[in-house]
């Protein structure tokens, strides 16, 4: 009888131990999805929760009927105009102050849904939910005017804008899939970039 007590007991142990260790898995997992300089999404944790939405966009493109909140997503890619001219001229400490003022930008002026990730040194991606390609354009055109407004030792924090959207029109959506809408996205930031200048705006 006693036997069997302590090895209910330490299967209770055995139990509370596994239930610990999953939520701490939970937990460092979760932290490799954000930035460590700007505490936003990075290029994996914007990857994970785009897919959620794009996925639920795509359903509604093979089931009409199926009710949904949002027929269209559309992505940002932007590029930071001035981080060199700063890095050069201040050092990487002022880079970063102003790589984490422009994800302040982001993450306060896009809806908590949308989803707001740097994709990698002074480049940032933004997922829009439910916003067609006149509304992204119209959020780039806002973001990009909040951030010339925004000074690092001097520097205004320019940025040039790729934008692209995945609309539902009842027949097909622009797009095969999330990976082809970001690069879509990536080419147009790359034409506003090297084509027009800095502090441009392309939209496909």
């Amino acid at each position: 009888m006693e036997t069997i007590k302590n090895l209910k007991s330490e299967i209770r142990k055995l139990e509370r131990l596994v239930r610990t260790q999953s939520g701490e898995i939970t937990r460092l997992s979760s932290l490799t999805d954000y930035d460590f300089l700007t505490g936003i999404y990075n290029r994996q944790g914007f990857i994970r929760e785009a897919e959620k939405f794009f996925k639920e966009f795509k359903k509604t493109e093979q089931n009409e009927r199926r009710a949904i909140s949002f027929k269209n997503f559309s992505i940002l890619f932007v590029d930071l105009d001035n981080l060199k001219v700063i890095n050069d001229a201040y050092g990487h400490e002022a880079g970063d102050e102003a790589i984490k003022k422009a994800a302040e930008v982001f993450k306060g002026s896009l809806r908590d849904f949308d989803v707001v990730a740097r994709w990698g040194g002074d480049e940032f991606i933004l997922g829009l939910v439910g916003a067609d390609g006149r509304e992204a354009l119209h959020v780039a055109q806002k973001l990009k005017s909040q951030l010339n407004a925004v000074k690092v030792r001097g520097f205004a924090l320019g940025a040039s804008f790729g934008v692209i959207s995945a609309i539902h029109d009842g027949l097909k959506t622009k797009v095969l899939n999330l990976y082809e809408l970001i690069e879509k996205a990536d080419t147009a930031m790359y034409e506003a970039k090297k084509n027009k200048g800095k502090g441009f705006i392309v939209a496909h």
